[in-house]
């Protein structure tokens, strides 16, 4: 391997690549290492895991009437191709991930968590940077789609 830094001052493998391919990012369109947004399109909805812990409802915009099922742990929301809200599987890219609902089994309580793509999900018209609690009835926003938090699990039922 031939470690070469770029006048930029990213470092990548001479060998492997004639020119930084964080600057060229036709270089690496398939890679980890630079995600064009044709890798993010790529990013396909699953289910979570294991039992349903509550559901998200699309009320208003772009997947209107669709239900998102959670799962325990963490489930990680983004956008599909005709921007409607989707859940997305945990290996999805990183750049797709606007949020994620946590639901934690032992204490029977839901969390908000920010994503790490650009764009930002919002509760109640404010935009989630930080984690916070999740509530019963909450209206939270993803692209131009509200949605519902409709909770099974806590509150007297729990797996």
């Amino acid at each position: 391997m031939k470690l070469t830094k770029c006048e930029q001052g990213h470092f990548y493998d001479g060998d492997k690549y004639p020119a930084c391919p964080y600057c060229n990012t036709d270089l690496q369109s398939e890679s980890a290492i630079v995600h064009t947004s044709a890798a993010a399109e790529a990013a396909e909805a699953a289910p979570p895991e294991g039992p349903v812990t509550g559901w998200l409802v699309v009320t208003a915009g772009p997947g209107r009437g669709r239900d998102l099922r959670l799962g325990v742990g963490r489930t990680f929301l983004g956008l599909d191709g005709a921007v409607a809200p989707v859940t997305l599987s945990p290996d999805a890219p990183l750049g797709v991930r606007q949020a994620a609902v946590a639901y934690d089994e032992k204490t029977g309580a839901f969390t908000l968590l920010p994503g790490s793509s650009q764009q930002l999900c919002y509760l109640g018209g404010r935009a989630v940077l930080e984690p916070g609690p999740l509530a019963a009835g909450a209206e939270l926003t993803l692209g131009e789609s509200t949605l519902r938090f409709v909770p099974f699990c806590g509150g007297g039922f729990q797996w």
